[in-house]
């Protein structure tokens, strides 16, 4: 993330370790916005709402991480000093579409009342698979949108371009999920440098 903000000049939404992970890799603070979740941010051409969310379930449900990355951390970042930080996914309006993006395997269904997005990008790893009815009560919360894109379904310890076969047959049984819970929507597992083009008409 902060090498995509330095090089493009983009703007950072996200929780106050975020933005202590975005100083620390040399993002300027005038491109820095720190959010909690509930705001809804109007930008011009499109706007923001954030939304407080959950991080997956891990380590038999026991997963549970209160610690924020310091201000004054300086990196490098590494599994040892990796922390939860705060989980949030995005509500975004651009050009007449409506796109939910969440970042791990949990929800806060409370939370998505109300929102209709056209696309839904959705976490899909395995541990999904230890909340109730993860896909179906997600869909169902957030009316069936027209196109779901499964994310983080890939082994993320393994170099880019190695074989991700057995995650994308994971990412399949996540596929039927999807197509019992709202047969109408499309469903795509995009992969790892492939251009992905979307129509969210249908």
């Amino acid at each position: 993330m902060p090498y995509i903000a330095r090089k493009t000049g983009a703007t950072v939404i996200g929780t106050e370790s975020t933005a202590s992970l975005a100083r620390a890799g040399g993002v300027p603070e005038g491109q820095l916005i720190t959010v909690r979740g509930g705001e809804d941010y109007e930008f011009g051409g499109f706007s923001v709402k954030v939304v407080r969310s959950l991080h997956s379930a891990m380590n038999e449900k026991r997963y549970f991480d209160s610690r924020l990355v310091p201000l004054d951390f300086r990196g490098p970042r590494t599994m040892r000093n990796d922390v939860e930080g705060g989980t949030l996914a995005y509500f975004l309006r651009l050009g007449g579409r409506r796109i939910l993006c969440f970042g791990s395997m949990n929800y806060i269904e409370a939370e998505l009342a109300g929102l209709r997005p056209d696309v839904a990008l959705v976490a899909a790893a395995q541990q999904r698979l230890q909340i109730h009815d993860y896909t179906g009560r997600l869909l169902r919360a957030v009316r069936f949108p027209r196109l779901v894109i499964a994310t983080h379904w890939d082994e993320q310890s393994l170099p880019y371009g190695a074989p991700q076969d057995e995650r994308l047959r994971e990412a399949e049984v996540f596929v039927g999920e999807v197509k019992r819970a709202s047969p109408r929507s499309r469903v795509v597992v995009p992969r790892h440098f492939e251009p992905l083009t979307v129509d969210a008409r249908g």
